[in-house]
């Protein structure tokens, strides 16, 4: 990094190196690829057929997956459903009272 400063000084003296911003890695889910993690709580909203908790729905999709979920992990899952739920409420799904109990929409 010693000799990027460098050259940025010598075409560009007065420039500020530590401006640049360090570039953010997404961390992968080991469990669902890009895109299927919605499509994985539709289907197991579907099966249940009664309102469901993010928690109760992680919890569904976690169980019996290879590598066993860390509690940051089971944690993380959890924010992500809920994140997709919030997204879609009042289209695919809809959710209820605190906490909030999600549904299929009819």
């Amino acid at each position: 990094m010693m000799q990027v400063e460098a050259v940025l000084q010598m075409l560009q003296p007065g420039f500020s190196v530590a401006a640049i911003a360090a570039k953010r890695r997404n961390k992968s889910n080991p469990w669902f690829k890009r895109g299927t993690l919605f499509r994985s709580v539709v289907d197991v909203m579907r099966r249940a057929g009664t309102p469901m908790t993010a928690r109760e729905i992680a919890d569904v999709l976690v169980a019996g997956k290879a590598p066993e979920a860390t509690r940051k992990q089971a944690v993380d899952l959890q924010a992500a459903i809920l994140a997709a739920l919030r997204k879609r409420n009042g289209g695919t799904v809809v959710g209820e009272g605190a906490p909030a109990r999600w549904r299929l929409a009819s």
